[in-house]
């Protein structure tokens, strides 16, 4: 049957097109009236925040800025007959609102050297999670001033603090509030502590040594809480004070296991936030990563930082990150010594990036790390400090200085910073007839006269250096590291590895010797967590370090509340680890950083830098 498209088809047909066309009219004008809505809400919204900061900030006591005053708003939630502390507001150390090009908005790209692992809090003891965690998205009670060094109101408004160092009380900010709105309470610093970061199931191994101080934490009131330490401690008011504090009714829902596996569970009450808080959409390890402005900040507008978004992409290639940087695809990385030399001196460069290099609280040393423990149930040669002492008698850090890090260091003579270090502790000299002798003295000697010392079992004396690829030690440093010890009869291979299988052979005690940095992270530093012998196992003593003299100024250092006492027991650890070398510490290192003159208001402090004074003009967004 022959079939035709006749008058009525062609009606149905004109019709169904009308339908149709108005159908897909009809949803982009709800979309648009959606966008719009959703708009106005944001608007309203940031609106409304103004406006309750504009309140606060009415209703807030006349006191100057930067002085501190010795009561607070109100003193019902104190402890009679004790002083209270209100310490002076947070400000910008520069502020960025007084320049003329001043702007809000913008993205500021950060590359980064190595991989992310996991911004979970707490789950990773690396420089890179702390500048995404710590610096953006959470915060503490209290918080360091980026030039001065001295304690700012954080969370907390103000505290009492017991003057024989065993208690102390804070009074937690009543518009503190976490980036999905809900209150910071004295119920979120407890289970931080108690049932976070000491809870054994979860993996915070390396933060529990300063939380162990505490013995508990009690609410007092929904603002008001109370700790409680086990002895009087140099630190006990910066572990409970300057620890980021999470969200107990986020967290809670998680067990253990699935904290310990994830990458991305993070919530906090900084100005930052991620995209999404659900946990199934967050960011996956070893991809950029995107921090947006938390629109529900709870700090005054003064306090804001300007740029909209961070962007974090880690880039481990040196040269590939440098690549990156100059075709403007990122604003900072962090430079190595050969880079920061050539690029500095280049006008063309210096047009487009600020060079920096500064030592701060937060830059530190490199090392190598011997296993002074069992390795495989065997014992390494290092469990000897004279083989370890005879190493850093082989190699002259003098000249690693200078032809491997540009000049920009100083030969190092222990874990301490220069304001805390023995001044009369001087650098070992670079003396091989003194190693060689020293290995002697040991039993390691060249029996078969092939080069190679042996032991009395017939062990030769080698041992494997294993390092990340794009370790300046590892990669530039080990061939003169090897030349050197093969002139003392000692052997030494290589291995390269990823961070992650880096990470594992530490936790595991399965190397001879690894190249790394350590960092200060605070004005004064204490090395319990990386030279106690307690932290050994679940700690970051990875080295198996072991001395019970160290252990007892350790001990008697942190138990000293008097600053000059304490730096005089600090001062004879240091002479301890000079004579033991655990590590042989080669160069402290400042911080060299490339960051792009797109950026304005960028200095350089004693803490580091502070990206919350930091802008982008209009014109560059």
């Amino acid at each position: 049957m022959e079939n035709r498209f006749g008058l009525k088809d062609l009606i149905y047909s004109l019709v169904l097109s009308v339908l149709a066309v108005a159908l897909v009219l009809l949803m982009v004008q709800g979309e648009r009236r959606w966008n719009e809505t959703r708009a106005l809400r944001e608007a309203v919204e940031r609106q409304t925040k103004l406006l309750s900061d504009l309140e606060r900030r009415l209703n807030a006591p006349s006191t100057p800025p930067g002085v501190p005053t010795t009561h607070a708003k109100t003193d019902s939630w104190a402890r009679p007959g004790v002083p209270i502390i209100t310490p002076p507001e947070w400000s910008f150390p520069s502020d960025p609102r007084s320049r003329p090009d001043f702007a809000v908005g913008g993205t500021l790209t950060e590359l980064f050297e190595g991989r992310i692992k996991s911004i979970t809090p707490y789950m990773a003891n690396d420089a890179f999670s702390f500048r995404i965690v710590n610096e953006s998205v959470c915060e503490s009670l209290a918080a360091l001033d980026a030039a001065t060094l001295e304690l700012r109101a954080g969370l907390a408004e103000a505290w009492q603090y017991d003057p024989e160092g065993r208690w102390l009380r804070v009074k937690i900010r009543d518009e503190a509030r976490f980036s999905d709105g809900e209150p910071v309470t004295s119920e979120d610093v407890r289970f931080t502590f108690m049932d976070y970061i000491l809870k054994r199931e979860i993996e915070t191994g390396p933060f529990r040594g300063d939380a162990a101080l505490i013995e508990r934490i009690e609410p007092i009131t929904d603002k008001t809480v109370e700790f409680t330490f086990r002895e009087p401690r140099f630190n006990n008011l910066r572990t409970a004070l300057r620890n980021a504090i999470l969200p107990a009714h986020f967290y809670k829902p998680f067990t253990p296991e699935q904290i310990n596996a994830s990458t991305a569970l993070l919530m906090g009450s900084g100005p930052y936030r991620l995209e999404t808080l659900n946990p199934d959409q967050q960011w996956k390890s070893d991809t950029p990563l995107l921090l947006v402005r938390n629109e529900r900040y709870w700090a005054p507008t003064a306090r804001t930082p300007p740029i909209d978004r961070l962007r974090f992409i880690s880039v481990p290639d040196n040269g590939t990150r440098l690549i990156e940087l100059e075709a403007g695809r990122g604003d900072m990385m962090r430079s190595t010594p050969e880079q920061h030399a050539s690029r500095s001196a280049d006008p063309t460069f210096a047009e487009r990036f600020d060079s920096l290099a500064w030592t701060n609280m937060r830059s530190g040393y490199t090392i190598l790390a011997w296993n002074g423990g069992p390795r495989r149930g065997k014992p390494t040669p290092f469990a000897d400090a004279r083989i370890r002492r005879a190493m850093t008698l082989a190699l002259d850090r003098e000249r690693i200085n200078r032809d491997f890090y540009e000049g920009l260091c100083e030969v190092a003579t222990g874990p301490f910073p220069k304001w805390q270090a023995d001044p009369s502790v001087t650098p070992w000299p670079f003396d091989l007839d003194t190693a060689a002798a020293l290995l002697d003295e040991a039993g390691w000697t060249d029996t078969n006269a092939d080069g190679v010392r042996e032991n009395a079992a017939g062990d030769p004396l080698a041992w494997e250096l294993t390092y990340v690829r794009g370790s300046v030690v590892g990669e530039r440093v080990s061939p003169y590291i090897i030349d050197q010890c093969a002139k003392i009869g000692v052997r030494v291979t290589t291995r390269v590895v990823d961070a992650a299988t880096l990470a594992e052979l530490r936790k595991t005690f399965d190397y001879d010797a690894i190249p790394t940095q350590w960092s200060w992270s605070d004005p004064e530093y204490d090395p319990f967590q990386t030279l106690h012998s307690s932290q050994i196992d679940g700690g970051d003593n990875w080295i198996q370090y072991r001395s019970a003299e160290a252990d007892d100024l350790i001990e008697q250092a942190r138990r000293t509340i008097d600053p000059k006492v304490r730096a005089g027991l600090w001062h004879r650890l240091h002479r301890r680890l000079h004579e033991d070398q655990p590590c042989t510490y080669l160069l402290n290192v400042p911080w060299t950083r490339f960051v792009s003159r797109r950026i304005e208001n960028v200095n350089t402090y004693p803490a580091g830098l502070d990206r919350r004074e930091w802008f982008i003009p209009s014109s560059r967004q």
